[in-house]
């Protein structure tokens, strides 16, 4: 999708005329002062281009007027948001990190080789949880005591986003995000509860509001890491009405770049047991809406 596109969707869908909502933007912020109807026009018709600035600030006027981080991709279906989501720019956000993207080597693997699946659909379920609880005592340094039945339990969960990208058929990488109830998840990013305590009744329902809590990242390749969460970005962004904050708890410092890189912000660190935990939050349309996220969504 284009910018242009975006503006004008979101214009007609809340039934703004030109003129109305050069007014309003001017009234919004001072960014605005000098904005008038031609101006708009030429940016709906994409003969100029509004700066990284005026697009935050539009979105964030839009954001205001419907309470979703992209309202114009409300009516938009799953595959359509995935394919306007560039998978260059993704890449640029989530860079590189020796402990959470390995570095094989990317010119014998050509995007079409690497297959983005969700947990239930593939066949061996089993070995993929025991990979997922390695990696989880590898990062945590076996302080979140995770086992092989919080991992499969929580997994198969309807509301839970899991995601496996595999490469000729072995295991490439992985993204698991757990959607939890308001209040356990304000919990958990204040360690009053850890994440070995969680059961199914604190997971917020299908449809119901909830916070995604980012539990399991890894990737082989940067190019795989890139498909994976251009997937979540999408499920991000489809779930928007049913989302209210993402957050992430980390032990490893390059876990603590990345994660910034995803916008998300560092919200407290906590020592317990020798360990230092940092905890990382944002809501949904903070997350969404940043210069590269608009890069990345706006870019086709």
């Amino acid at each position: 999708m284009n910018f242009n596109t975006y503006l004008k969707n979101c214009r007609e869908t809340y039934n703004f005329t030109q003129e109305e909502l050069t007014h309003l933007l001017q009234d919004s912020d001072s960014i605005f002062t000098q904005l008038d109807i031609g101006t708009l026009s030429r940016w709906e018709r994409a003969i100029s281009n509004p700066s990284i600035d005026k697009k935050l600030k539009i979105m964030e006027f839009f954001q205001e007027h419907s309470s979703l981080a992209f309202p114009c991709f409300n009516a938009e279906n799953y595959e359509d948001i995935q394919d306007q989501i560039c998978h260059n720019a993704i890449e640029n956000i989530i860079g590189s990190s020796k402990e959470l993207i390995l570095n094989f080597p990317s010119h014998y693997i050509m995007v079409d080789d690497l297959k983005i699946t969700e947990l239930q659909d593939i066949k061996n379920i089993d070995n993929i949880i025991e990979i997922s609880v390695s990696l989880d005592q590898e990062f945590t340094k076996h302080f979140s005591q995770l086992q092989d039945d919080h991992f499969r339990e929580w997994a198969i969960h309807p509301s839970s986003f899991f995601l496996i990208c595999e490469y000729k058929e072995q295991f490439f990488g992985l993204l698991f995000s757990l959607r939890l109830k308001p209040n356990i998840f304000e919990k958990l990013i204040n360690l009053e509860m850890q994440e070995k305590d969680l059961t199914t009744d604190d997971f917020a329902g299908v449809g119901e509001e909830g916070c995604e809590y980012l539990l399991n990242f890894f990737s082989h390749s940067q190019k795989s890491a890139a498909l994976l969460f251009i997937r979540y970005y999408t499920f991000l962004i489809a779930n928007q009405r049913d989302i209210l904050e993402v957050g992430v708890a980390t032990m490893m410092n390059e876990g603590e770049t990345f994660v910034e890189r995803l916008n998300l912000s560092h919200y407290r660190d906590i020592e317990q047991d020798n360990h230092t935990i940092s905890f990382y939050r944002s809501p949904l349309k903070q997350m969404l809406v940043n210069e590269a996220i608009i890069k990345t969504i706006f870019s086709k």
